[in-house]
């Protein structure tokens, strides 16, 4: 169906997961939950970041306002 590089990537990527033995399953659910935690903290400061470029904007908004 494929050929060339595209065929070489897709075999180095389906055959690891097609690998059934328990420490490769182990190891990808450590994998699995150390990208969950990196991304729960990383939306957390990305999300407070956001909140106080919006609250910035908000004071500086109402400061022109009563100007």
């Amino acid at each position: 169906m494929w050929t060339g590089d595209f065929q070489l990537m897709w075999d180095y990527v389906r055959k690891p997961l097609a690998d059934q033995t328990g420490a490769t399953a182990i190891e990808y659910g450590l994998l699995a939950g150390v990208l969950a935690m990196t991304m729960f903290f990383g939306m957390n400061a990305f999300v407070n970041s956001l909140f106080l470029l919006y609250e910035t904007i908000d004071v500086n908004v109402k400061n022109a306002k009563h100007q």
